[in-house]
């Protein structure tokens, strides 16, 4: 057994609560639907004695990644965890329109937002198939958040049509290109990395109407990995 398949044995069949304390912080690991409760209470009123910044990760329906610079913050949603943890997550994506005029959009998609960089290198263009009647990743930006994570082929996991993902990502694509205007979204879904773990990854996108060839439907999206509007546990 590899080290990654035991500790996941460990987390989830035995319940327990994974610790590790150092100069570069605190963490703390464990799976959600059957975690030793004595062990969290007592990691969650001992943090103050632990060196900062405190990462939470825990599993439901993929892993979760919190940090937080207090220890009081990081008791208070050990604790707030506990108390939703029986919930069972009926979706794996979740989009919701955003507000351009509010703070907390990355620079970059600010830019791009007003028109003034479509920053080829980072973006990722989309092209509606008429074949099969749905929009087609043609081009992976050698910067963008895609391209560092899974690489810039068009047939990576989050560039593959037809599944979940993709339905959930791609139905505001229609609503650019119908209406010729741009759309700002916040984004959190739980994504298969490259080595096959589950993660939940929280992402602010731009998409912007395109056309590579007259008549052809298109649209360009642009990502940065963000916090998010959206509260899922």
């Amino acid at each position: 057994m590899d080290q990654d398949a035991g500790e996941w044995q460990s987390l989830q069949r035995r319940g327990l609560v994974r610790v590790v304390s150092g100069p570069v912080g605190t963490e703390i690991k464990w799976a959600t639907f059957s975690p030793c409760l004595a062990s969290l209470f007592f990691i969650s009123d001992w943090l103050s004695d632990l060196p900062a910044p405190y990462m939470l990760r825990y599993f439901l329906a993929g892993w979760f990644e919190e940090e937080f610079r207090a220890p009081e913050e990081a008791h208070d949603r050990i604790i707030d965890i506990i108390a939703r943890s029986d919930i069972h997550l009926m979706r794996r994506v979740f989009v919701q329109q955003g507000d351009p005029a509010r703070n907390g959009m990355p620079a970059s998609l600010r830019c791009a937002w007003g028109g003034r960089d479509e920053a080829l290198d980072r973006s990722v263009d989309c092209r509606y198939d008429e074949a099969v009647g749905q929009f087609r990743v043609i081009r992976v930006g050698r910067q963008s958040t895609i391209a560092k994570l899974w690489g810039t082929e068009p047939s990576t996991y989050p560039c593959a049509n037809g599944g979940i993902y993709d339905r959930a990502v791609g139905a505001a694509y229609w609503d650019v290109v119908q209406t010729g205007a741009p759309r700002y979204d916040h984004v959190y879904a739980a994504m298969r990395m490259p080595a096959g773990e589950l993660v939940w990854i929280p992402y602010q996108r731009v998409i912007l109407p395109g056309e590579w060839q007259r008549g052809t439907r298109a649209v360009r999206v642009l990502t940065e990995i963000a916090k998010v509007d959206i509260s899922i546990i």
